[in-house]
């Protein structure tokens, strides 16, 4: 449990963090990387660096989870009891049923609002895997080799380069090129590319475009190379 909570507090705080204590806390070296074991043990503790497959909820789930509100059930309840009471009155035809149906109506209008706002975040979600890196450069036991993006765990040591995406949340460990950039438009809405750093963002509740020593997974690298240490996966 305190493992997990260590690793929960490094993703968090990776940026505020110097590259040595990062290194540290994975036992990794930048110039070897994690041995065959560290890689083993991290992939049965944290799993494979993907987005976790879903299923897509069903249309009539979705509708039925609209009306599962407190408040809703409530406003359901006085449309029941304002038409029984128009009825009791002796209301009869078109006119019982006008405040019930405007009250339908709105529950209606709401349960159309909700299902259309699931379905779009499950589409996000969707459409996000389509950012995720194939594969990814990566260093381990001395060795450089390209591996498959899903095979990477907190602690490998990563090399980018300008045109890939990045595999995972990076922390930028080592600039290998005098301009490092990148493109994370896809999380912030920039309209253009950001410079990174290895200096650690000692900066209060920062936010993704603080975070300058962060590189983060499904973002461009526009210009330069760096290596970088995992820090968050999936």
């Amino acid at each position: 449990m305190w493992q997990s909570q260590a690793l929960e507090r490094m993703i968090d705080q990776a940026f505020s963090r110097e590259v040595e204590e990062v290194l540290a806390f994975f036992s990794v070296n930048l110039d070897s990387g994690l041995s065959r074991d560290q890689v083993e043990q991290a992939r049965e503790r944290y799993g494979p660096n993907a987005l976790p497959a879903e299923d897509g909820t069903p249309f009539w789930k979705l509708v039925l989870k609209q009306f599962d509100d407190y408040l809703v059930k409530i406003l359901i309840v006085a449309a029941v009891v304002d038409l029984i009471i128009a009825l009791a009155n002796g209301e009869r035809g078109a006119g019982a049923f006008v405040e019930p149906g405007i009250i339908v109506l709105i529950l209606l209008a709401n349960a159309a609002v909700g299902v259309i706002t699931e379905t779009n975040a499950e589409k996000a979600i969707e459409e996000l895997k389509a950012y995720e890196a194939d594969n990814a450069t990566v260093l381990r036991e001395g060795r450089l080799a390209v591996l498959p993006a899903a095979q990477l765990v907190p602690g490998d040591v990563v090399d980018v380069a300008v045109g890939g995406n990045v595999p995972a949340d990076l922390r930028v460990a080592q600039r290998l090129s005098a301009v490092l950039r990148c493109d994370q438009s896809i999380l912030t809405g920039e309209s253009g590319s950001v410079e990174k750093q290895v200096e650690a963002v000692l900066v209060p509740n920062a936010v993704v475009q603080d975070k300058k020593c962060m590189m983060f997974s499904g973002t461009v690298v526009t210009a330069g190379r760096a290596r970088g240490v995992v820090v968050g996966t999936g």
